[in-house]
């Protein structure tokens, strides 16, 4: 009985929709539906991966040594479940031997989900990375990133990302695993 009931209501509200009057001096035109952002209900997401990050202070060897690590990445949504963005890494460490380097990435991800806030996602990037060559000093190379997560709605607006990724760059293959992500979600 549900199904007849429901299918006098799409038949009435179909045949409505043709009984429009047109006038005969225009041509008929079809509207495309709108786009939006908010596919969602967020158009940005701002995550931080904390598992490389981190602000720490030792001695070692008669120095004082000082290890800046921040990793940041910034996406958007721009269609229903595929999102662009890119991410950037600063290291910089001070003391005995001052080093420093920044990696960037530009990356796409596919949501597997339509409710993106708890969504499992496939990660893809390329970009430059840091190696240490042969002299024993810092240098950018061109890098290629696959990956993986899970998004965790905790709060509203506030999610847990574990991910795994695989680097490849010049010639090694790196295993990252991210187990303290979180992102912002506006």
């Amino acid at each position: 009985m549900k199904f007849i009931n429901l299918l006098i209501i799409v038949l009435s509200i179909s045949s409505l929709s043709f009984a429009q009057r047109r006038d005969a001096k225009r041509p008929m035109t079809r509207m495309s539906p709108v786009q939006s952002p908010y596919f969602a209900g967020f158009e940005y997401e701002l995550q931080t991966a904390l598992s490389n990050g981190g602000i720490y202070t030792y001695k070692a060897n008669d120095n004082n040594y000082t290890v800046i690590d921040a990793q940041v990445s910034l996406s958007k949504v721009i269609k229903s479940n595929i999102q662009a963005g890119a991410e950037a890494h600063l290291n910089n460490t001070s003391g005995g031997g001052s080093s420093s380097y920044f990696e960037i990435m530009g990356f796409g991800v596919y949501n597997f989900d339509s409710d993106l806030k708890q969504s499992l996602y496939a990660k893809g990037g390329l970009g430059l990375q840091n190696i240490v060559n042969s002299k024993g000093s810092n240098e950018s190379k061109l890098a290629i990133m696959v990956g993986g997560g899970k998004r965790i709605l905790i709060l509203n607006r506030l999610t847990y990302n574990p991910e795994a990724r695989l680097v490849l760059v010049d010639n090694t293959t790196r295993l990252n695993i991210l187990l303290l992500n979180f992102s912002l979600l506006f």
